[in-house]
């Protein structure tokens, strides 16, 4: 098959176009699976106790912000009411007898873990263009 020089042009843009479309597509879904990943590990980490009936890893969820041709953003969040506890939890915080609880740092360790794993999926999509 020959190509003309006139031609080659608009076949290695074609190529690329295709190239950067899916690579767009899979790293979406990357972000989808890894934010859901997240937010079960989250979940289950999250301290299990109960206040006011109510249970606050329950509320861990997430949704999409924002979404182009391009790009996609999720936002992990605790729903209201339980949002206010995040802080706490994470941090620690005072008692009623003057003492202080141990901080439970779940978000960070999840965090971190997701974090490797979302950019050792993207390298591998950039790599192989699927």
């Amino acid at each position: 098959m020959a190509i003309k020089i006139d031609d080659f042009s608009k076949i290695i843009s074609n190529e690329l176009t295709l190239y950067s479309s899916d690579v767009t597509n899979k790293i979406k879904e990357i972000n989808d699976e890894v934010t859901k990943d997240f937010v079960e590990n989250t979940q289950r980490d999250a301290p299990k106790g109960q206040r006011k009936k109510k249970k606050y890893y329950k509320h861990i969820t997430s949704k999409t912000t924002k979404e182009t041709a391009n790009t996609k953003i999720n936002a992990w969040y605790v729903k209201d009411p339980e949002y206010r506890l995040t802080h706490l939890i994470k941090n620690g915080h005072a008692t009623k007898n003057g003492g202080r609880t141990k901080g439970n740092d779940f978000i960070s360790n999840n965090y971190d873990k997701l974090e490797k794993d979302y950019t050792d999926k993207v390298k591998e999509v950039i790599k192989n263009g699927y």
